[in-house]
């Protein structure tokens, strides 16, 4: 009865949030998914590279950027050869799921350098060249992104990141959990060098966490698999992307970001009536926690729509080249964790 009682609710406060019929078609969500669809988007059964044959691996230089900004990729291709890219954007689209926004390439493509990993943290941090620059144009519509790299062979992989739109709040904000996408992450998934944050899909030698996972793992690095950092349903093909298609499909009027934004700008939530989190976000930063604690309070309508929330503290670092937020810190125990400032250790 609970259950039942609960799923009425958040039926009865979602509903709050629908664009009423006179501004529907002021609603970008509305209007962008009046464009036609695709399907073409998925990667079909055996049809994507692996992180053994590195036949075709990429990464973002960032997990989201404004809408009009660049973001670099990074990709290797072996052997060495044609690739191209297309660009989608996740959402309903008549049932199809994406829209194909731009269509790359061909592009020549060559193998990229091992991954080295540091012995004592398991830090697992890629220098791939940048192999191409994608600028998003000003007239996409914010959303979950999703490129899709082939190879001559038509081997594939993905790549994923969040177009924002600054300029706008929308009436929800989405969050994506990348934080966790990354904790999870043991790319290279070889059953050899891999590592996350965890010793149970963890390989090689044991970190200073005591144990085969890491406690620092890095966005310089593809996602294991086909790329949309699938590791026990923490993935943008999971949960999410059925909660995306839900929530197009309805006519909600949200706007895209993700943990690292809130990171950076904890106030721009209070932008927005509601904030959903269809993933399992399990990995925050103080100021993260901080964040929503300040728009619970300013009144703000919080949807956490998975379990785990906001289970384990963590820290951002910079990139080996000095990119801010780029490595996911956890030492799991305060006692080796080096912070001096105790309400910042990596603890549950």
């Amino acid at each position: 009865m609970a259950r039942v009682s609960r799923a009425l609710l958040s039926a009865f406060v979602l509903a709050s949030f629908l664009p009423a019929l006179a501004s529907a078609q002021s609603n970008p969500i509305v209007i962008e998914n009046q464009q036609p669809g695709t399907g073409n988007w998925e990667i079909e059964w055996g049809s994507a590279g692996d992180d053994i044959g590195h036949q075709v691996k990429g990464y973002a230089s960032a997990t989201s950027v404004n809408k009009g900004e660049s973001v670099n990729l990074h990709i290797s291709v072996k052997p060495a050869g044609a690739y191209s890219i297309d660009v989608y954007r996740m959402g309903w689209y008549q049932g199809n799921g994406g829209r194909l926004m731009q269509h790359i390439g061909p592009l020549n493509g060559s193998p990229q350098a091992t991954c080295p990993t540091n012995a004592t943290t398991g830090l697992i941090e890629c220098a791939w060249p940048v192999s191409y620059t994608l600028n998003t144009q000003t007239s996409w519509t914010s959303g979950v992104y999703l490129l899709v790299l082939t190879n001559a062979q038509n081997l594939k992989n993905y790549v994923t990141f969040v177009v924002r739109d600054d300029a706008r709040s929308a009436a929800l904000l989405f969050q994506q959990p990348v934080t966790t996408y990354q904790a999870y992450n043991d790319y290279p998934y070889n059953e050899s060098t891999g590592k996350s944050l965890y010793a149970f899909n963890s390989y090689g030698a044991n970190t200073v966490g005591g144990s085969k996972g890491a406690v620092k793992v890095s966005f310089d690095r593809p996602y294991n698999g086909d790329g949309d950092a699938n590791v026990w349903g923490h993935n943008v093909l999971g949960v999410e992307y059925s909660f995306i298609r839900w929530l197009e499909k309805s006519g909600y009027d949200v706007s895209y970001s993700t943990d690292i934004d809130t990171h950076l700008n904890p106030g721009r939530l209070l932008n927005y009536r509601g904030i959903v989190v269809p993933g399992h976000d399990e990995y925050w930063t103080k100021e993260i926690f901080e964040a929503f604690g300040a728009a619970r309070d300013g009144g703000v309508n919080l949807g956490f729509f998975s379990a785990n929330i906001s289970y384990t503290q963590i820290r951002l670092e910079n990139s080996a080249s000095g990119v801010p937020n780029r490595i996911v810190v956890c030492y799991r125990e305060a006692d080796i964790d080096p912070s001096t400032d105790l309400t910042r250790k990596t603890v549950n």
